[in-house]
């Protein structure tokens, strides 16, 4: 069954976007149509739990310089620590479609120790990385910033050679477990 506090957070969720496109269009900086990307999964945990995972980015069309983006989720798994980070979409993965997220996400900015701002660890465990790692919120809630740039550590560069998202999926605790992979394309335009 729902947690109805989930349910509450998740009906937030379109007024989080509303103010992340209110933000975006009076700061100017994104694109002349800023985009706001929601991702959803339901999820069943080892032990039977079920999790309504939640995913909002804005703004998801930035300039080819890079920029920041606004992050928030709900509904994860507290006992199990996520990656937030942007990626390459794999050859295979259909943004929107859990059934084809079957790879780890790869290459990605930053890492589970990059002080850049490109990537987040979310996790209540007491170790991690400062200004990275940071705990869940109330019912599996997070909300953070990435630093976004479309170049990628293997030369690759978004929206040239490769599709990009902002991605979350389980940390290096569980590294093959794809339950937790959620994806919002991101797009730079110039």
């Amino acid at each position: 069954m729902r947690n109805p506090l989930t349910t509450v957070i998740t009906r937030g969720l379109p007024v989080v976007a509303a103010g992340l496109a209110l933000v975006v269009a009076q700061a100017g900086t994104a694109a002349a149509c800023p985009v706001v990307g929601v991702a959803h999964r339901v999820t069943t945990s080892p032990d039977g739990r079920e999790f309504h995972l939640d995913l909002i980015a804005g703004p998801t069309t930035l300039p080819v310089a890079g920029g920041t983006v606004q992050v928030a989720g709900s509904g994860y798994n507290e006992d199990q620590g996520i990656f937030l980070a942007f990626c390459a979409v794999k050859d295979g993965v259909k943004v929107g479609d859990p059934s084809t997220y079957t790879t780890l996400p790869t290459p990605c900015l930053g890492g589970r120790e990059s002080t850049d701002g490109s990537a987040r660890r979310i996790t209540n465990s007491a170790t991690g990385t400062p200004g990275v790692t940071i705990p869940y919120g109330p019912h599996g809630s997070f909300r953070t910033t990435l630093n976004l740039t479309p170049h990628l550590p293997d030369g690759t560069t978004c929206d040239v050679d490769v599709q990009c998202a902002i991605v979350t999926r389980a940390d290096y605790t569980a590294t093959d477990d794809r339950t937790y992979d959620q994806y919002i394309a991101v797009h730079f335009h110039g």
